[in-house]
């Protein structure tokens, strides 16, 4: 390419540039925006949402349809435009998204991926317990130091309703660890004799977790190795003022035979308590 041909290009785009922008006053109208001179260097973006309006201008979708649209994510992420429905429908989807992934970080098993409060039996076997995890969520903060205690029969929801916990909370990305105590156990015993780092990091991710479950307290093989283990992380939570959740089938006078009166005492301190006095829903599928 000559010369001549680079000067007659050039020419040719700087022309269809002054077209582009003696155009920038009436798409700025077209658009309900006012216009300045410094917009001419957002001309991509502000000639693009004309023609997104143009199409919005004929949206047929509604708040159940709009998911369908092919431009609800440009009309989104283009300043110059917006779209409520769509814009609903996509936080509705981040939020699902926020809830699962902190679900499937916390530890949980995938039987509770998904386990909501939405999904859970409400009866009047478990309506106060019910009633006291959803106002945990609701009055959740960096702030928040006391937890939970739910006790009851195997198969009452338990579970199910810590697990509703953490995806309520994950909907703010609020980071929970899941654990369940004999596995947790195990997993530390066998670290130690390994002789390796596992142990020590299971035991500081437990004492450091912005929000800790232990769920099935009281069902690990009691020993004075498990009561001291157990201590060390509900001392160090109660230390640093830091909000658990317990599950047990167990009553406060068998926790206390099983863990000691200091671990016990502690966790009657740290959280408050509520019982679940519904069957096994397993049995009953039985």
């Amino acid at each position: 390419m000559d010369r001549q041909e680079i000067e007659a290009r050039l020419k040719k785009i700087e022309e269809e540039k002054q077209q582009l922008l003696a155009k920038l006053p009436s798409w700025c109208k077209v658009l309900g925006i006012e216009y300045k001179p410094e917009l001419e260097d957002e001309i991509s973006n502000i000639e693009r949402a004309v023609e997104l309006k143009d199409i919005c201008d004929k949206c047929e979708y509604n708040a159940d349809t709009c998911k369908d649209c092919a431009y609800g994510e440009q009309v989104c992420s283009n300043k110059y435009l917006k779209c409520d429905m769509y814009a609903a429908y996509r936080e509705e989807q981040h939020r699902i998204w926020r809830s699962k992934y902190t679900a499937e970080k916390s530890g949980l098993g995938k039987r509770f991926i998904g386990k909501t409060f939405d999904a859970f039996e409400v009866t009047s076997a478990n309506q106060k317990a019910y009633d006291a995890c959803k106002a945990f969520c609701e009055n959740y903060s960096k702030e928040t130091t006391k937890g939970l205690k739910l006790f009851g029969n195997y198969g009452s929801g338990k579970t199910h309703l810590v697990s509703a916990i953490i995806h309520k909370l994950g909907e703010q990305m609020i980071d929970c660890r899941f654990m369940v105590v004999p596995e947790l156990l195990r997993s530390i015993r066998q670290g130690f004799s390994q002789d390796s780092d596992k142990a020590n990091d299971l035991v500081k991710e437990a004492e450091r977790a912005h929000l800790l479950i232990l769920d099935d307290l009281g069902a690990e093989k009691t020993s004075d190795w498990v009561r001291e283990q157990l201590y060390i992380i509900i001392n160090r939570r109660y230390e640093n003022m830091l909000p658990t959740i317990v599950t047990t089938n167990c009553t406060t006078a068998e926790l206390v035979e099983r863990l000691g009166e200091r671990t016990v005492s502690r966790l009657i301190e740290m959280t408050d308590a509520y019982k679940i006095t519904a069957d096994d829903y397993r049995l009953k599928k039985g």
